[in-house]
């Protein structure tokens, strides 16, 4: 199969402290998951995964953030400055990385639970066990905006291109227009949601307690697709 079949790749991390990698591909208009690679660097298990062009990080509760060079696919080094379990690491740029946020943002009244950078990495929203959902200022390093969604949020996501982003709690997503500042639909996954992952701006593919990774079309908010990736979460 030619590179031009592969749509993109895929990286897991697993609770028996291993990152794994599927290409996700196409075949006569089917969609395929074949295992890419595997590796075991954490000595305990991954709690989460950023990356950036050629740029992988993965946080575990070993309490280290670890790099991949995903070309050579090799260590290219190790963050040990954290004291607690890594929860969530993200890109800005390619070149920073920001972990643990919740140590060091100060505005929440509990936990921060997830963080997103906007594309242009001027700003960043956070949501944690408070049911707030916080917009912060990168530029001059403070909270601009706070909104009480009356739910604890596990994830959020941008868009793109910036003009949605998507938050999860328990076994929905919510999608919110940045321009219309609303929720704009709602889906309903019908398990636990784990990870989600915006595709294009109107497509998002979700993973979760499920034997599936399912796609969905925000336009026409319907599921287009979904593909067996394991027969457990």
């Amino acid at each position: 199969m030619s590179s031009e079949n592969i749509l993109m790749e895929i990286v897991i991390g697993t609770y028996e402290n291993h990152l794994l990698g599927y290409k996700l591909e196409t075949d006569n208009d089917k969609f395929i998951l074949k295992l890419s690679f595997t590796t075991e660097v954490h000595s305990q298990s991954v709690k989460c995964i950023a990356s950036s062009d050629k740029f992988l990080a993965s946080g575990s509760v070993d309490e280290t953030i670890q790099l991949f060079n995903m070309e050579s696919r090799k260590i290219i080094g190790a963050l040990f400055q954290h004291n607690a379990a890594v929860k969530m690491a993200i890109f800005v740029f390619g070149l920073q990385i920001i972990g643990n946020a919740s140590k060091h943002c100060r505005g929440h009244k509990d936990a921060i639970n997830s963080i997103a950078v906007h594309p242009t990495g001027k700003m960043a929203v956070s949501v944690g066990k408070d049911k707030s959902l916080r917009t912060w200022n990168l530029i001059k390093g403070r909270s601009a905006y706070i909104t009480n969604i009356n739910k604890v949020a596990d994830i959020i996501r941008w868009s793109p291109d910036g003009s949605k982003f998507a938050i999860s709690s328990n076994k929905t997503v919510d999608i919110y227009s940045v321009e219309k500042a609303a929720l704009i639909s709602t889906i309903d996954f019908q398990h636990s949601v784990c990870d989600f992952t915006f595709i294009t701006n109107d497509l998002l593919a979700v993973g979760g307690k499920s034997e599936y990774i399912r796609f969905y079309n925000l336009v026409d908010e319907v599921m287009c697709f979904e593909l067996k990736a394991k027969s457990e979460r």
